[in-house]
């Protein structure tokens, strides 16, 4: 071991660029790959963490346009669980109201009160026995009473220090002057008291650290039709759920078909992550797709570097060999010269393996960092990944030693004191093949990048049917949006650089869960989003009409009894593929017939074209957007976002009169105010962030590539020494000799870039399946990572060979 280290050392101090190139490589390699994996352990461990995980399944339901859907009314949830003997416990919850959205919470009461934002849940007390609550402190029993709540031990933490939260009660300012009122059929508590504490979940799980309050045993026990509510069930064991589901559809079919439902499942819950989400299911999807990518990138990384390991070690081949060859003299033997080569580069790889994980370390305190990946690098609870990656490490060092330890002391004395080292056809075509695996791989992977930026652009540029420019989206409390929205709208518009206030009940472009209704139209029935928005909402937008009118004033008087609605044109065209064209000639002819809501009609006044109300990996889907007179049809939701237009130029003053209003109106609240765009990009944000870490990891694949490049000049140009300095002599000049040195890696270059095409297609194809609105597979784009490839491989060869092309022939043919 002690010689083992000396010659390490040794190694390190004579062939200073080769090793130090070689180490920094594997460096590099071994820290992305640690890097994905974690990474790739955090998504692939999405649920993991949650008790009995294998016996919690989704009740989800099929509806009669064939769809899939998630939420439930509350006597449907009741009438299913209480069917089966097999059900264990039942966690319902009612995230239409809260799932994704933050509420004004503070400890205090008052406007100097410091207020959070923070989730919010409301769940019935069994769902803390179906995900496995592990209680620090109190009891969900809590959950019993309508102001009871239930905290995370950070939140508990962050609202009342160190002192014993237990019976302390949390106000919502969201619900501030709301007193009295019903919101969604609901009334809620002016302050609720903590009642129990539980230890956090990790983050990559759908149990929210939230504060947590009560569905109550009897709450809306007597709506049939409305879907506010989800549910998830504890199973006695994974088999007994498609036996429950089977006997409840064999003795409920008809019962169900009353209410537009085809058929129930019960879904794992372990398929959730990375599977399909059903309509009206908010909770977090992963893309399996784009993991493995990362994944296997990693993977092509850690080959790159061996290659570019092996292919500097051959590079030394003809400066080592006169030491190798009077160790031979000396009596060393060849397997034991090959056992020292093929330490050394193991200890290399190890070397290479620990500084890799000082970066991971140092890595951890970098922000930018953990937002690219959406988590922190967590090397105590992935210790399994770092075992991994030392043994691939060491299998790694030992599998590039070898044949540089066997090619290096293959050599015949007479050649090492000559210095007249020629490769076989045999060891040219293994040379060949190394170079050719790395530039398959960068040309790949260089087509991938310009995919990722071009499928970005082309999101960015998509029409999405609104003009989303000198938009503000500003959420107010439930409250405000309750009580006092006419002169929030009034005052704000006081300013000069505001020109138009309108509200909306959610936020207009989401992929949280949105409310959906199913409705009939002329005795059939369908589905669609449906939000309820001021009248002046389109306009703001500038949302174009197609047919018929748009909201008017009178649509929200007092006195008007009818609601009425606009209709994407999806939508409308859904509708109309009902009926022969003698019963509905255009869609246009919709325009003053009205949509039945249950028993409630909804005159359709016009239909708009469509809008992207929902982020471009989902297929366009029908809209309605609908406005009623006050405490009249739907009108009990608040309306809690504000869309300002302001009026151009700098936005600074809208902003500020925006903060001044809502402190003097709803003081301690913490509103949120952000542009429209903000809104709009953090429904890529993931996809963003992984295109991200897609385009680093292939940028430092080809670098890798490259230095693999350079060896190979490296070792090209000492064994062509006396053929240049001969070429010079006979008349050659500089750049027939460059043109030589460069021809040879050009060629391999273009059969591999051939070779690449069909991968690089069918990558790119399988990458744009996530997405229902991508970018064409332009040709041009491969043939621009060829010549990317091809610059950069011949600047590569150039830099190196420029000074033996330029050397004195003597200096070379007097040897």
């Amino acid at each position: 071991m002690q010689s083992t280290f000396k010659n390490l050392l040794y190694v390190l101090k004579r062939y200073k660029l080769a090793t130090v190139t070689n180490l920094l490589g594997l460096s590099f390699a071994f820290l992305l790959f640690i890097v994905i994996c974690i990474h790739v352990s955090h998504e692939y461990s999405f649920d993991a963490s949650l008790t009995n995980r294998e016996k919690i399944f989704q009740l989800e339901n099929m509806r009669n346009d064939g769809i899939w859907e998630a939420n439930f009314s509350r006597p449907q949830l009741e009438r299913f669980i209480a069917a089966s003997p097999y059900i264990e416990a039942a966690a319902v919850t009612n995230n239409l109201v809260c799932s994704s959205i933050r509420f004004g919470v503070s400890a205090g009461k008052g406007p100097d009160a410091l207020s959070y934002m923070e989730q919010v849940e409301r769940i019935t007390q069994e769902y803390t026995k179906v995900f496995g609550f592990e209680l620090i402190a109190g009891s969900s029993d809590c959950l019993k009473r309508p102001e009871g709540m239930l905290v995370s031990e950070s939140m508990a933490r962050k609202l009342f220090g160190e002192e014993n939260p237990i019976g302390k009660p949390v106000y919502f300012s969201e619900f501030a002057g709301a007193e009295g009122s019903i919101i969604y059929g609901l009334s809620f508590e002016p302050a609720y008291i903590v009642g129990g504490v539980f230890r956090d979940f990790p983050e990559n799980t759908r149990v929210k650290n939230a504060l947590y309050i009560p569905i109550m045993e009897k709450e809306m026990m007597e709506d049939w039709n409305t879907g506010l509510y989800y549910c998830c069930l504890l199973m006695s064991s994974p088999e007994s759920a498609s036996v429950t589901t089977e006997k409840y559809m064999a003795d409920s079919r008809d019962f169900l078909k009353d209410f537009a439902i085809d058929d129930i499942r019960l879904r794992p819950l372990s398929d959730l992550y990375f599977g399909q989400q059903v309509r009206a299911d908010a909770a977090p999807v992963g893309n399996k797709l784009r993991t493995n990518m990362l994944f296997f990138i990693a993977i092509l990384i850690i080959g790159i570097a061996l290659v570019n390991y092996i292919n500097l070690s051959i590079a030394l081949a003809p400066i080592r060999t006169k030491s190798i060859t009077i160790q031979k003299v000396l009596g060393s033997s060849d397997a034991t010269l090959r056992k020292y080569l093929v330490l050394e580069s193991l200890g290399v790889s190890i070397l290479a393996f620990f500084f890799a994980l000082l970066l991971v370390f140092l890595l951890n305190n970098v922000q930018w960092i953990i937002g690219m990946l959406g988590h922190p690098l967590d090397l105590y609870s992935n210790w399994k990944i770092l075992v991994w990656t030392f043994l691939l490490a060491v299998g790694s060092g030992i599998l590039a030693g070898m044949y540089p330890a066997f090619y290096i002391t293959s050599f015949p004395p007479v050649m090492a004191l000559n210095k007249s080292f020629t490769l076989s056809d045999r060891a040219k075509i293994t040379r060949k093949l190394l170079i050719g695996f790395q530039f398959v791989i960068s040309i790949t992977l260089v087509v991938g990048v310009l995919f990722v930026f071009l499928q970005n652009k082309y999101i960015g540029n998509v029409d999405l049917g609104f003009n989303k420019e000198n938009v503000l989206e500003v959420r107010l409390s439930m409250g405000a949006a309750l009580k006092k929205s006419e002169l929030f709208k009034s005052r704000l518009l006081e300013s000069p650089d505001i020109s138009n206030v309108s509200f909306s009940e959610f936020k207009f472009v989401s992929d949280e869960s949105r409310s959906f209704i199913g409705y009939n139209y002329r005795g059939q029935h369908y589905y669609m989003s449906w939000l309820g928005v001021s009248t002046d909402f389109p306009e703001l937008m500038d949302i174009k009409m197609i047919a018929g009118r748009n909201f008017r004033p009178s649509d929200e008087a007092p006195d008007n009894t009818q609601a009425v609605c606009i209709l994407s044109e999806t939508a409308a065209r859904e509708i109309a593929s009902r009926f022969t064209t003698e019963e509905l000639g255009d869609i246009s002819e919709m325009v003053g017939t009205s949509i039945m809501d249950n028993d409630v009609p909804v005159r359709i006044v016009g239909i708009f074209e469509d809008v992207h109300y929902e982020s471009l990996y989902k297929e366009l889907r029908p809209m309605g957007l609908w406005t009623s007179a006050k405490d009249h049809y739907r009108r009990s939701v608040p309306e809690r976002y504000s869309y300002v237009k302001i009026a151009g130029g700098n936005p600074r003053p809208a902003i500020e009169h925006i903060r001044k209003v809502t402190d003097e109106l709803i003081p301690g609240y913490p509103v949120d105010i952000h542009f429209f765009d903000t809104a709009l990009d953090e429904l890529y944000s993931k996809s963003q962030r992984q295109g991200t870490l897609v385009t680093i990891l292939c940028f430092l694949a080809v670098f890798l590539s490259l230095v693999g490049v350079f060896g190979l000049v490296i070792f090209e140009l000492q064994g062509r020494e006396k053929e240049i300095a001969v070429r010079k002599v006979l008349g050659s000049t500089v750049r027939q000799i460059l043109w030589m040195l460069n021809s040879s890696f050009l060629r391999i270059a273009i059969v591999c870039f051939v070779i690449s095409i069909p991968v690089a297609y069918y990558g790119v194809n399988v990458w744009l399946q996530s997405f229902a609105y991508k970018t064409p597979v332009y040709l041009w784009v491969f043939l621009v990572a060829l010549v990317i490839i091809v610059v950069l491989t011949a600047l590569t060869v150039t830099f190196q060979s420029y000074r033996a092309a330029m050397a004195n022939p003597a200096s070379k043919l007097g040897h």
